[in-house]
């Protein structure tokens, strides 16, 4: 019997430690939700390796778009089952009321890192500016010799400039009625709100000649390499990609749209103060920010970073001035009020 005792106790050891052991490991990593690609391959250089090789602690990441993970978090927080720490969302989208209710509030955060150069509301309650990335005008140099679109009025000229285009229908059509307003001439600063009516019946104008709907980044990549659009929309951090590979890839900032991608923290993570971590490192290390935007050809979150950039680099981001007399401004409360109505004007206009 007392074999028989010792041998259960050794067991029952065993199995507290293999326990002990796997919670231990586990504390050792963080899960973060990214949008994949380009974007992901630079947070992995950039920043994760370099937070694992300082602190030990692994980062784990899923790819998923900003609508699937809102959706995929706010499933998670219906069954108490959150197993993500960290999500990576445009700006507008995490200052949502369906958003923030699932997210933590980092102001507390917020204040342990200020006074780090960061770019006024780079860090506020719904979480942590990573970049700013522009939504931009871009077309193929080669299949225009002479210049292509610079603005979108000339984007609908599809006389003057022919070949098919491409613009985003990844669940957040507001950029699109934009520009759409754009070309027919509303002013930038009277956009909003957004006369959908009007937007609507300018796109039927050039529906026709819309050749790719892209719904990620990559897409919007790879059909500008097989030729299956000759303009069209696309984010600057993925047109940096492609002229990085060589490609003759032209760009304008006239009508131009610049978010910001903030990291957040979901409500119940179970690694929390690992993420905390996760985020203080970024926001504490300039040579991150200015690598990861080295990479993607993005506006850090800090004044300082940007200058620790190469020339070239800063050469191509946009100036103060054309921030200023060129650029789309966002209304956010406005898109987050009206989301689900344009959503589903939206859905129903690209399925005619």
């Amino acid at each position: 019997m007392k074999l028989i005792a010792k041998f259960v106790s050794v067991l029952l050891l065993g199995g507290f430690g293999l326990c002990c052991a796997q919670a231990s490991r586990a504390e050792d990593s963080i899960t973060v939700a990214t949008p994949g690609g380009a974007y992901q391959q630079s947070l992995r250089s950039s920043l994760f390796e370099p937070f694992t090789k300082a602190t030990g602690i692994q980062v784990n990441v899923v790819t998923a778009e900003a609508q699937e993970q809102i959706a995929r978090l706010r499933a998670m927080a219906q069954t108490g089952s959150v197993n993500w720490d960290v999500i990576i969302l445009g700006d507008i989208e995490a200052h949502a009321k369906r958003v923030t209710s699932i997210t933590e509030d980092m102001t507390g955060f917020c204040h342990q890192i200020t006074g780090k150069s960061l770019l006024p509301g780079a860090c506020d309650s719904t979480g942590l500016n990573l970049d700013y990335g522009v939504t931009y005008l871009v077309y193929n140099g080669d299949k225009y010799p002479k210049g292509g679109p610079s603005t979108w009025t000339e984007f609908w000229d599809t006389k003057r400039f022919p070949g098919g285009r491409a613009l985003p229908d990844f669940g957040d059509p507001w950029r699109v009625m934009a520009v759409a307003l754009v070309a027919d001439g509303v002013p930038l600063n009277q956009l909003f709100p957004l006369d959908v009516n009007r937007a609507l019946h300018k796109l039927d104008q050039i529906k026709p000649q819309i050749t790719m709907w892209w719904r990620t980044g990559d897409q919007s990549i790879q059909g500008y390499r097989s030729g299956q659009y000759s303009s069209g929309m696309m984010w600057k951090t993925r047109a940096s990609v492609l002229q990085k590979e060589g490609l003759n890839i032209k760009s304008s900032f006239d009508g131009a749209i610049m978010i910001s991608d903030r990291a957040m923290i979901p409500k119940g993570a179970p690694h929390k103060a690992a993420a905390e971590k996760l985020l203080a490192f970024f926001a504490n290390s300039l040579a991150v920010q200015a690598k990861h935007c080295e990479n993607l050809g993005c506006v850090p979150a800090s004044a300082d970073a940007m200058k620790m950039m190469s020339p070239d680099a800063q050469k191509n981001l946009p100036s103060a001035e054309e921030l200023h007399t060129k650029f789309i401004a966002p209304n956010a409360e406005w898109i987050n009020a009206n989301r689900d109505s344009l959503l589903e004007r939206w859905n129903a206009w690209v399925q005619q």
